[in-house]
């Protein structure tokens, strides 16, 4: 870090100063070969000369003065935290006291420097808190301006002031709700009008290919290109022109009203994946084995409490962890009725079965809960096959490519929901 200063302020480190002096002892020693027998013994004795005083100044102590400033440009250098222009600053001091009023300079200004740039990017990162400050205080949530303007088109026609402000103000104060509406409306409508300027600039894309593919068709005409071959170029250029249009649409989205249906149908169908996931070490535990025609876990109420007493003591078994595996799966079955109570929209299947699989495990029948089980699994299982169907029936309707399987909507996969 220190010879970066010194090299890059300075010119030169204490390496280059003596990489300097070598390459000019090579060139005068290639020059000196190139002269003629008297004049080359003419400057071999001057250069024996320079080299005696040379070896006899440093042999009384005499150094060379450039070799002098640059090493001790290169200590004080050492001593600089580059980051710290106030350490750069006392550089510069020491510097000059050491007589180097130029490097002095030189690294005072570069301090001086240094200084204005972190004032400048201080300024910045100030700049942006203020601004998302003022932004958080002017700007309403993407909700909260959903629910305003839902309650504001409610409003019955001749709706005075007073009714008006009377929803304003329960999102905050008048002046900040409506400086919040205007910023969005601004926004929606430098949205338009950057959308309009884009599908210009790509029409006037389409044109300059249009007309450079006619321009090159008609050089080939003149140059006495053949009907078929002309025919070959009007085809390829078409097709180019089509892949050109087709790259400046870019790709189709849903509109904002049908991407919120599709977001609510992709969580239902992570929903049934995990549930599906959660059942199958259940199902597996109650399912007989074909050798001995035995279940791993054998439910009864005696049974049960020992399961449960195991796990509780931290003295589990493979049965009881197996237990604890179906206890999940009935949680996850009342979960879901409990939701269907509160009105959260459920498959009509899937909460009958869920129901079904409660009341068997109460009863402590092993194969009644692993039917009921089982059916619940199934249910889930095609519950999340109609939200797939769903959505890509959603996607194909909007001439967009479906998520799950082949394009739906096709013969090889028709939409068609159970």
């Amino acid at each position: 870090m220190a010879e970066n200063i010194v090299g890059g302020l300075f010119g030169l480190t204490p390496q280059m100063y003596g990489e300097q002096q070598r390459m000019g002892a090579l060139n005068e020693g290639i020059a000196l070969a190139q002269l003629d027998p008297a004049a080359r013994g003419a400057a071999m004795t001057y250069g024996g000369a320079k080299g005696l005083g040379t070896a006899i100044g440093g042999a009384f102590g005499v150094e060379d003065p450039q070799l002098k400033m640059i090493s001790t440009r290169n200590a004080i250098a050492q001593q600089i935290d580059q980051s710290n222009p106030e350490s750069i600053l006392q550089g510069a001091k020491m510097l000059a006291q050491a007589g180097d009023q130029q490097g002095a300079m030189a690294l005072a200004q570069y301090a001086r420097q240094a200084q204005s740039e972190m004032a400048l990017v201080q300024q910045r990162r100030a700049a942006e808190q203020s601004s998302l400050a003022q932004a958080a205080k002017t700007q309403l949530s993407i909700k909260q301006e959903e629910q305003l303007r839902d309650e504001l088109s409610k409003l019955p026609q001749g709706a005075s002031q007073d009714d008006v402000l009377a929803i304003v103000t329960k999102y905050g104060s008048p002046d900040k709700v409506l400086s919040a509406l205007q910023a969005s409306a601004d926004k929606a409508a430098a949205n338009v009008a950057r959308n309009e300027s884009a599908q210009l600039a790509n029409q006037a894309r389409i044109d300059a290919a249009k007309i450079a593919a006619d321009a090159k068709i008609e050089a080939a005409r003149v140059a006495g290109a053949t009907a078929l071959q002309i025919a070959q170029m009007r085809a390829d250029s078409a097709k180019e022109l089509r892949e050109l249009t087709a790259s400046l649409k870019g790709p189709k989205v849903l509109a904002p009203s049908l991407q919120k249906e599709e977001d609510k149908e992709l969580e239902l169908v992570d929903s049934l994946t995990a549930r599906e996931s959660s059942l199958a070490p259940a199902i597996a535990t109650l399912t007989p084995d074909p050798k001995t025609g035995k279940p791993p876990l054998e439910l009864g109420p005696v049974n049960n409490l020992r399961y449960q007493a195991q796990n509780a003591a931290g003295n589990s078994t493979v049965e009881s962890r197996n237990y604890a595996a179906l206890q999940r799966a009935v949680q996850e079955a009342t979960n879901l009725k409990t939701d269907a109570a509160k009105g959260v929209q459920t498959d009509k299947d899937v909460l009958r079965f869920a129901n079904e699989l409660i009341a068997a495990f109460g009863g402590n029948d092993t194969k009644t809960t692993l039917e009921a089980l089982s059916n619940f699994s199934k249910s889930t299982a095609k519950a999340k096959e109609n939200a797939q169907k769903r959505i890509d029936s959603r996607r194909v309707s909007q001439g967009i490519e479906p998520y799950y399987g082949p394009k739906a909507g096709t013969a090889q996969n028709p939409i068609k929901l159970d």
